[in-house]
């Protein structure tokens, strides 16, 4: 893979982050479940259809798809980290269907352009430039294929992102910023913006619409803000300062206190969160 705009993603989630996600795989899965399922409701697969995945991470979205399309469709699960793709790969080495590719969606060559359907659980905000990503996603798809992207609103809408954000940065300090709507978490957060660059890429029928899902962790709160640390919104900010195990224990502490309020009566956790949903297809 030659080096792009993309590649202090695809270094991030190639190194401790990755590994840290791979780790985790089965409560990331639980967490994000919903999103997963937000998605397929939109993507609508049928059986003998050719999906693409755009950062696939773990797998969780393509091993559904796959299991949608069944043994005459096919998915191949695409991310631009190694480590993520490798677990993606053993654990759906026994479907026939399933195939895994290491490529930066933006810029890469397709095996092949006959795909009824790209999907993605937030893969595609990390794009340097994404109509540019857009338009390569869509060249691989039949003229009429169509998406069905999963991004997060922005940081205020979301509780998962905003708790942990203001513990990591009442302990360490503010890291650099990565502002709304440039590559990262919240790369796609303004759907104004997202249905623009869309279609700029040269879709159609484009739409993007808020929904409301919840995050969970069967653990509870404490489990939950563990893996905060550890992944996504408080990690950035620990892993910029090399924040000590006290630093992080006192941030998680924090966090867990702010994240009580939504356990739930079984002793899990559930935080609401909004998700932009974004859906258009390939011109005829």
């Amino acid at each position: 893979m030659t080096d792009t705009g993309n590649a202090s993603e695809r270094d991030f989630w190639s190194g401790p982050s990755g590994q840290s996600w791979v780790t985790s795989q089965e409560e990331m899965d639980t967490q994000l479940a919903e999103v997963a399922d937000l998605v397929m409701r939109h993507a609508e697969p049928r059986k003998g259809e050719r999906i693409l995945d755009i950062g696939s991470g773990a797998g969780a979205l393509s091993l559904m798809a796959a299991e949608a399309v069944g043994p005459t469709g096919h998915v191949l699960a695409t991310d631009i980290s190694k480590p993520l793709l490798d677990c993606a790969n053993k654990r759906g080495r026994d479907l026939p269907q399933f195939q895994t590719l290491l490529a930066d969606a933006q810029i890469t060559d397709w095996p092949d352009m006959d795909y009824d359907l790209a999907i993605s659980r937030f893969g595609v905000m990390f794009f340097a430039d994404p109509p540019a990503a857009f338009a390569n996603i869509a060249r691989a798809l039949k003229p009429g294929g169509r998406i069905a992207f999963a991004a997060w609103a922005p940081p205020s809408d979301n509780p998962f992102w905003k708790i942990p954000t203001q513990h990591a940065v009442a302990h360490l300090g503010q890291p650099p910023k990565i502002e709304l709507n440039t590559p990262g978490p919240m790369g796609l957060a303004d759907v104004d913006l997202a249905c623009g660059r869309l279609a700029k890429g040269g879709l159609i029928d484009v739409a993007c619409r808020v929904e409301t899902v919840q995050l969970r962790h069967p653990k509870g709160a404490r489990a939950f803000a563990n893996l905060c640390c550890r992944i996504s919104a408080a990690k950035r900010a620990i892993s910029h300062f090399e924040a000590d195990s006290a630093a992080q224990k006192a941030i998680e502490d924090a966090i867990a206190a702010d994240f009580v309020q939504f356990e739930q009566p079984d002793g899990g956790c559930a935080i609401p969160a909004s998700i932009n949903l974004l859906t258009a297809r390939k011109p005829h």
